[in-house]
């Protein structure tokens, strides 16, 4: 072949070869440029998300540290702009004292100008702060063998450790049953209207009209409550045995101590009382929220009694659309009792006897039951939450416990209570 021949078909080839590869390569060129931009602006996002949750996590972690105070006051929500090596973030938040909610808006910007970063993200979320105190009907540290037959319990039940239930006709309703050991059940026709959580086994044949899960929740810790709170944050302290009645009007509530000249008005803002090494009685209605805590250095003082013997004294609430009273928090009025030494429910046993009727939340810090004595052919109501079984003296007519599930919108004051997030939303 001529050399002048194979040089013409040497140069189509080169010619072609250019048409081809050269746009091929291009295309490789910018689609990985930006494939690269793309993967890099991703990062930014990624971190200034990152950024934005790392604000969300830290005040969880001073929530969790501190159940009882700085989850609304501006001095403890406030917080510096920090800066990390891949840029900057910033929280505001709004509290919501009334309805025990915070609502925070985390921002993360990625870069070296907070100003002007490279990318930027927006958490927004919502915390509610719920007391166990108020979220579960009953709750008991330690083992326990029912053996009452006939009975419901409302609201969710929460045990730390072994639940023995020995009696027949026994229901759980209005949440789950929880329980930290094992459930033993030897009675019949027992009954669960929900779910089932068990740390150990269980043995015999309740019917769960849930799920039954063995499995025990990691952050179900019992409250620890603080004395010394109390002994700080109290608004009127007695330190003499004494009985209070509460009294509730139409634009105000108050109490009074009976025997004396002394009214004393409940803050609009919730109010606690504190009995230092007292014994104290409660009854009346109450308007307002109130949280009566004792204290005590005597192993005889400590306790709280609700109700009289001699006269029918029931613990109940003011309502406001009818001018007399309700078993419901529902109107925004709540009261606790925080024992050190023993909480009892005394009905009118002088005659003619009385049934009692009691509301709140009634926890005893001490070791025994909670006591209950009434007349023999007398009926006990409990309204809100406890912490012991009840064991009862007279009350021929039995005992009704019942939970109020708006002690969870309107709780007392003074409750430790646990970060619940909400809501997450990122953009």
């Amino acid at each position: 072949m001529p050399v002048e021949r194979r040089r013409g078909a040497a140069l189509v080839l080169v010619n072609l070869m250019v048409l081809v590869l050269v746009p091929l390569v291009l295309y490789l060129l910018v689609n990985t440029v930006a494939s690269l931009k793309h993967a890099y602006k991703e990062k930014q996002l990624g971190m200034s998300g990152a950024l934005a949750n790392a604000a969300l996590v830290d005040f969880m972690r001073q929530f969790s540290q501190n159940y009882y105070e700085g989850h609304y006051d501006a001095a403890s929500l406030s917080r510096n702009e920090p800066f990390y090596s891949a840029g900057f973030s910033s929280a505001s938040t709004e509290a919501d004292p009334a309805g025990h909610r915070l609502y925070i808006e985390a921002a993360g910007k990625y870069g070296k100008d907070p100003a002007h970063p490279l990318a930027d993200k927006t958490l927004y979320s919502a915390v509610q702060f719920l007391s166990d105190l108020t979220d579960y009907g009953t709750m008991i540290n330690g083992a326990f063998t029912i053996s009452a037959s006939n009975i419901t319990y409302f609201g969710k039940w929460w045990i730390t450790g072994n639940l023995s239930i020995t009696g027949s006709n026994v229901r759980f309703a209005g949440g789950p049953l929880i329980v930290g050991g094992n459930l033993s059940v030897t009675g019949s026709n027992v009954a669960v209207d929900g779910d089932v959580y068990y740390a150990g086994s269980v043995s015999g044949s309740p019917a769960v009209n849930g799920t039954s899960y063995n499995f025990y929740p990691s952050d179900m810790v019992y409250p620890a409550l603080k004395e010394d709170y109390y002994k700080v944050n109290y608004a009127y302290k007695i330190t003499s045995d004494r009985t209070l009645r509460f009294n509730a009007y139409p634009s105000s509530g108050t109490f009074s101590i009976v025997g004396t000249t002394i009214t004393v008005p409940l803050l609009d803002s919730g109010m606690i009382i504190l009995g230092e090494n007292v014994n104290l009685s409660v009854y009346g209605a109450v308007r307002g929220r109130v949280t009566v805590a004792t204290t005590n250095t005597s192993a005889s003082k400590g306790a709280i009694t609700v109700g009289l013997s001699n006269a029918d004294a029931d613990l109940v609430y003011y309502n406001p659309l009818t001018g007399g009273t309700t078993t419901s928090a529902l109107y925004g009025n709540s009261i606790a009792l925080i024992a050190s030494n023993g909480i009892a429910f005394q009905g009118k046993t002088t005659n003619p006897a009385a049934d009692l009727t009691a509301c709140g939340v009634f926890f005893n810090r001490g070791s025994g039951n909670i006591s209950a004595t009434g007349g023999s052919s007398k009926k006990l109501y409990v309204y809100g939450t406890r912490n012991k079984p009840v064991t009862l003296s007279g009350f021929g007519g039995g005992n009704s416990m019942s939970y109020d599930v708006w002690l969870n919108a309107s709780p007392p004051p003074g409750l430790p209570e646990r970060p619940v997030l909400m809501t997450w939303h990122m953009r």
